[in-house]
């Protein structure tokens, strides 16, 4: 459960994350007697006070006052363990082991959702608040106190009341700054968080900063062993700090470092979950604050009965992450050339989040980089994911290196956007697309690498087909397509763009060749024995064409035969008498073609010579 919103918040299943089991190993957390109070009958009277709406009597001293405050702490978390939903009896195999706690990915992927919580609890709750009220006003200033009022106001949905509560918090150091910075983040405010936790942070010392600040079990273990070679505050330590929780945030679109006030404000649930009793009914300790970094506060617990041998069993807590629950950290500390940074979908992820613009869903898009004024302008087009619901969007095209984001071109709808690479000494490597609706849950992004391509040639920028094919970048964007798939048998239209300036007689041999990647052994196989065609598998066209030294922008449409779905390899090669060989290529994603009578009436052509006949049309202009 998140902090500070109830289970009640239900989620339809499809959109339900693989839930993340939390499994106490050290015997039965929920059937240990409710613990005894060091003053029973005044305790008990201030929380039937509470209930009723009367002010609660003040302990004669602050030390009675401490005790009376932990015993109703304790007391709650017992009620709240007595009255987890009862789960099946399970005998689950253990994922990984932390601590006294075992993960157990997936074992109720399509069986637990957050359920209500019952009155029983809230009614607690409330009573416990009223406890810890009286207890600040005979001890004011106390680290403990405040943190647990602040914690349990946001359970009970009352965030507003918290932050009223740190306006008036005057304690020396960062604990106030930080408990601001945990109620905004909990509460979806990412920007006044991060703001908070800054103030927080700049209160600290450096070692306190340090342990704030690390990554720590985030990381994985070969990463983390890298990581902390590094002196704590130096300059190396730092910059791997602040690359790691760059690629690691989630949407550029959100302002801030989203992630990263998300772990300030995990450390800030696990120092006041330190000395406090737990739902999970045992001491908190190093692996509970492990767990805590990684997955963040549960979205619900449940008991159930664990086979331990033949018949017996024992009653066993389970927790459960949020629903939607994504791994948004990168995989490794930095760029790689090979592999992807980010894999949103990771099923033994080493930590998740779940945000409150909703799940980060894969972007479709296309991008591609053409050079004006000696830079690139690098141009973007996308296609909402049909699994999304239709809204208003808001999107952002981002060019970044390993640290931040160099250059940003925002707007609105579903239009391609396009932006000039600055003029700065570090080079861009990234390129970040994004889109998301405006006041509802619903957000893709696609983050790829950028490469420098070939100084003279530009990328390829596919296109819907039409009578009149764009001889300008501004008209090729207007027409180009929202992601590089097409369907087997359609025309498609291709732009790109040549920057050399050879003689007016010289004419450039191009060549646009589409190859299948990825092949099994048994097609490869299959082909070499003869068993099985290539004509399915490759296809291309080759023209002369006049280099005439003015034009820039060319479009050529290729009539596509009846491919076999699956990826394609679309390469550019364009041979230049005075400049020699240069070479462009994008991925494209071949899909299932239209039904035949679809197919006679829109005129393409089935399967058959290697070589399509050559390009419906071809045009050459200069971009203004």
């Amino acid at each position: 459960m998140r902090a500070g919103r109830r289970v009640e918040i239900r989620a339809a299943p499809a959109a339900v994350a693989p839930a993340l089991a939390v499994l106490a190993l050290a015997g039965s957390a929920v059937a240990a007697p409710a613990p005894a109070y060091s003053a029973p009958g005044s305790a008990r009277a201030v929380r039937a006070d509470a209930v009723q709406g009367r002010e609660p009597p003040a302990p004669p001293h602050a030390a009675a006052a401490m005790r009376m405050a932990r015993d109703a702490q304790r007391a709650f978390e017992y009620v709240r363990r007595r009255n987890f939903p009862r789960g099946p009896l399970v005998n689950p195999k253990c994922g990984e082991g932390i601590g006294r706690f075992c993960l157990v990915e997936g074992w109720d992927d399509d069986d637990w959702e957050p359920v209500p919580e019952v009155r029983e609890v809230a009614a607690e709750r409330l009573a416990l608040i009223a406890v810890l009220d009286s207890a600040a006003r005979l001890v004011p200033g106390d680290e403990w106190l405040t943190g647990q009022r602040v914690a349990y106001r946001l359970e009970a949905g009352r965030a507003d009341e918290a932050l009223a509560l740190l306006d008036v918090c005057h304690m020396e150091g960062s604990w106030c700054e930080a408990l601001a910075g945990f109620v905004h983040q909990e509460s979806g405010r990412y920007a006044e968080a991060e703001a908070a936790f800054e103030r927080a942070l700049g209160r600290m010392t450096e070692e306190e900063r340090c342990g704030w600040t690390e990554p720590g079990p985030v990381l994985d273990r070969r990463a983390r062993g890298r990581y902390e070679r590094f002196a704590c505050g130096s300059a190396p330590r730092r910059a791997v700090e602040r690359s790691f929780w760059h690629l690691s945030d989630p949407l550029w679109l959100e302002p801030g470092l989203e992630r990263r006030s998300e772990h300030l404000a995990r450390r800030v649930r696990a120092a006041i979950q330190a000395d406090a009793a737990s739902p999970w009914g045992l001491p908190w300790g190093d692996d509970l604050t492990e767990i805590t970094l990684r997955f963040g506060w549960p979205a619900g617990w449940e008991r159930a009965r664990h086979r331990i041998v033949g018949v017996r069993t024992d009653e066993i807590v389970w927790s459960h992450r949020l629903p939607g629950a994504q791994r948004f950290t990168v995989s490794r500390l930095g760029t790689a050339e090979e592999g992807p940074l980010w894999k949103l979908d990771e099923a033994d992820a080493r930590t998740s989040w779940a945000p409150v613009f909703g799940e980060v869903l894969e972007l479709p898009h296309q991008v591609a980089g053409f050079r004006r004024d000696g830079r690139r302008r690098v141009v973007a087009a996308f296609a909402w994911p049909d699994s999304l619901p239709p809204c208003d969007l808001e999107s952002g095209l981002f060019l970044a290196d390993a640290h931040g984001v160099t250059a940003s071109r925002t707007g609105r709808g579903g239009g391609p956007l396009a932006i000039a690479e600055p003029r700065a000494a570090a080079p861009v490597t990234l390129v970040g697309v994004e889109a998301r609706c405006e006041g509802q849950p619903g957000a893709a992004r696609a983050r790829i690498p950028l490469t420098d391509g070939h100084p003279l040639l530009s990328d390829i920028l596919l296109l819907h087909a039409g009578d009149a094919l764009p001889s300008t970048l501004a008209g090729a964007l207007a027409r180009a397509r929202g992601d590089r798939t097409a369907r087997a048998g359609e025309t498609l239209a291709v732009y790109w763009e040549w920057y050399g300036s050879p003689a007016p007689a010289d004419a450039l041999e191009v060549t646009l060749s589409l190859a299948r990647e990825g092949k099994g052994f048994w097609r490869r196989a299959l082909e070499w024995s003869g068993l099985a065609g290539r004509d399915t598998e490759q296809a291309g066209i080759r023209w002369l064409e006049a280099a005439n030294p003015g034009a820039e922008g060319r479009t050529v449409e290729l009539r596509l035969p009846l491919l076999d779905e699956g990826r394609y390899r679309l390469t550019l090669h364009v041979l230049s008498p005075a400049h020699g060989e240069a070479e462009s290529g994008a991925e494209i994603e071949i899909v299932a073609a239209p039904p035949p009578a679809a197919a006679r009436r829109s005129g393409t052509v089935g399967a058959g010579p290697r070589l399509v006949p050559g390009p419906t049309h071809s045009t050459q202009g200069v971009d203004p």
